[in-house]
């Protein structure tokens, strides 16, 4: 081989090389261009990281500036993401001041399971009385599996609206104002974390709902607001209420009729009525209740700790299986009481209520009282209590005169049972 031709062959191959080198090189990058785009959020409304789908209100037309009514954007995100949505959804309220009238969150949905509303910001209610036509304001209505979380506030401006509750006034005869929230006909659901402000009534109306979990919620309203009831329970079964701070003007949970399995724990009350069953009877539709436990909660200032009340009433039902324990009372007027004849004109009279009270334990009771009578019990001439217990009941008189006797008042009770420490005495 010639000096000439070596030469040429050489360059030849470093060529060839470089061309290789370059291909290579342009293969990787074709390939890398083909491995996916990281998702680095919801776009689109999209699910995000795999997590339910997002629709923000404000996506649908919502403002957060106090005065715009949302409720057709509020109902459009719903809409979306109830009906339309074929992976889990959420629906989100964002930091803002988002006020909105009347509204109805209502299912069933087409989403897969669980539903999420996640408010972040505060909803404001309207405060036209001609803006509801039903005595609720915000709704939600025959739904399997809601979650309704967050930290979020649902101001319901009360103060507006309380001049014009003047039940009292027209002895029953008048309109109520609408409840803040009310869960209707809901199945397998959770309420957690949410804070309702000044609610025009009750707060929150818990009805026709079963298996519902509620739990660290902040209920608020002046002590002197009317009606404003932090929990309403009726009709429903399997409801679990733990862990919440409620202050009212009325009670701050009131058990009623035709409920079932309700267990209420860990709950600071006051100011406000107590934690009630009742009241029952006031309906002829109403059924009885049956499966009521208040445990481990504290009372502060408010009027009555743990009370049961009822009508005379139409027609004879039952409250039964209840039981009060591990309660701490602060300075509480009426720590036990049992009334009978709620409603009446004639209180100071014999009952004559056609409902029957059984069943019913007061235990692990302790702290103080400003009213001498700790421990009244009122119940029917008609169906007299039958099974009630006192049990470790130790409360001490921080009323005025310091030495006015303490008592127990006993009224149309049968097999009643007081047991260990005992402070009122026992009737």
């Amino acid at each position: 081989m010639t000096m000439a031709t070596a030469r040429a062959l050489f360059f030849l191959g470093i060529a060839f090389l470089s061309c290789s080198l370059i291909g290579a090189s342009r293969s990787i990058k074709t390939r890398r261009s083909l491995l996916p785009i990281p998702n680095n959020g919801p776009a689109n409304n999209g699910p995000a990281n795999n997590g339910p789908a997002i629709f923000d209100v404000t996506k649908f037309g919502a403002v957060a500036d106090d005065k715009t009514d949302n409720i057709v954007a509020f109902r459009a995100a719903w809409q979306a993401a109830c009906k339309n949505s074929t992976t889990q959804a959420k629906v989100v309220i964002p930091v803002g001041s988002f006020r909105t009238a009347q509204t109805m969150f209502a299912g069933p949905c087409n989403s897969p399971k669980p539903i999420t509303v996640e408010v972040i910001g505060t909803v404001k209610a309207n405060t036209d009385p001609s803006e509801y036509v039903d005595p609720e304001w915000f709704t939600f209505l025959n739904i399997d599996s809601l979650v309704l979380t967050g930290k979020g506030v649902f101001d319901g401006q009360g103060a507006a609206m309380w001049p014009l509750n003047d039940c009292k006034q027209t002895k029953g005869n008048c309109a109520s104002l609408p409840s803040s929230l009310k869960l209707d006909k809901l199945n397998n659901s959770v309420v957690t974390g949410i804070t309702s402000l000044n609610s025009m009534q009750f707060h929150l109306h818990v009805h026709r709902c079963t298996n519902v979990s509620i739990s660290n919620l902040n209920i608020t309203a002046p002590g002197n607001s009317p009606n404003t009831d932090g929990m309403h329970i009726s009709s429903s079964d399997g409801i679990k209420v733990f862990s919440s701070v409620i202050g009212t003007g009325d009670d701050c949970i009131s058990i009623g009729h035709s409920t079932t399995n309700i267990a209420i724990t860990n709950i600071t009350c006051g100011p406000g009525h107590g934690i009630s069953v009742g009241s029952l009877g006031k309906r002829p539709d109403e059924q009885s209740v049956n499966g009521v436990t208040v445990t481990n909660c504290t009372f502060v200032n408010t009027t009555n700790g743990a009370r049961i009340k009822t009508w005379l009433g139409q027609v004879p039902m039952e409250a039964k299986n209840i039981t009060y324990e591990g309660l701490i009372m602060k300075n509480v007027q009426n720590p036990i009481v049992v009334d009978q004849s709620y409603g009446s004109r004639t209180s100071r009279s014999p009952s004559t209520s056609v409902w029957k009270i059984s069943n019913v334990h007061f235990r692990k009771i302790q702290g103080t009282t400003v009213s001498n009578v700790a421990v009244s019990l009122q119940c029917s001439t008609l169906n007299p209590c039958e099974g009630i217990e006192i049990a470790d009941v130790d409360l001490a008189y921080a009323g005025r005169p310091v030495n006015t006797t303490f008592i127990s008042s006993c009224s149309n009770t049968k097999a009643i049972s007081f047991v260990g420490t005992l402070n009122p005495p026992p009737c």
